[in-house]
């Protein structure tokens, strides 16, 4: 019912207001939700997303980091910023999954080059 009631949003609500609300989907105790709503945010390219997209990339479900990656990727450049920012404050162990990102970018010409 949640869902359905998202998805008739987008045709009732103007579009920022869908994307705040697809934001909220993000948190979603449900995997596949949080995959739906990484897929409509980074396609749509909204870059407020972006930190909760990169928090994502610390979920426990291994579908939704993954979801999240590929959701940064195709954000790109926007995306290099708080890469940089969670890369630098992470534990050295989980800090691959923010360098690799950022490395993926710079070899794509979409992100900014690494220093």
């Amino acid at each position: 019912m949640r869902l359905h009631a998202h998805r008739i949003s987008r045709t009732m609500l103007a579009r920022p207001v869908h994307l705040l609300h697809t934001a909220v989907l993000l948190d979603d105790p449900q995997p596949d939700i949080s995959r739906m709503a990484i897929r409509t945010l980074s396609r749509a390219a909204w870059e407020p997303a972006v930190p909760s997209l990169v928090a994502l990339l610390g979920h426990t479900h291994p579908t939704v980091r993954r979801e999240a990656a590929e959701g940064l990727l195709l954000m790109g450049g926007p995306a290099v910023p708080a890469l940089r920012h969670a890369a630098a404050r992470a534990r050295p162990d989980k800090r691959s999954r923010y360098t690799g990102l950022l490395d993926r970018l710079a070899a794509t010409g979409d992100g900014l080059s690494t220093p």
